[in-house]
C-alpha cells in the first residue's frame, strides 16, 4: 500500500443532530431535507483556518445531518 496515498488530504466533517422529537416538531422530511446555509458558512470557517495551517492541502468538506434513529443525510460541499 502506498503510504503517501492520503498525504496532503484533509477532510472536515460537521455533524448536526436532530432528535426524533425535534425533527417531528419541525416537520423535517429526511428525503427532501436540504443543506442549511448557516451550516455551510460554519464549515467554511473551519476550512479557512485549516487552509492557513496547511495551505497546500486538498480539503474535502461534508455536513452530516442525523435525525434521531430515523436516518441521516450527507452533503459534500464543493470547494470555492
Amino acid at each position: 500500500m502506498n503510504k503517501q496515498k492520503f498525504a496532503g488530504k484533509r477532510i472536515v466533517i460537521e455533524f448536526k443532530y436532530y432528535s426524533n422529537a425535534k425533527a417531528k416538531e419541525r416537520g423535517i422530511n429526511i428525503g427532501t431535507f436540504a443543506l442549511r446555509e448557516k451550516d455551510t458558512e460554519q464549515i467554511a470557517g473551519y476550512v479557512e483556518g485549516l487552509k492557513q495551517e496547511y495551505p497546500e492541502a486538498d480539503i474535502s468538506q461534508y455536513v452530516i445531518y442525523c435525525f434521531g434513529n430515523k436516518g441521516f443525510r450527507v452533503f459534500e460541499i464543493e470547494a470555492m
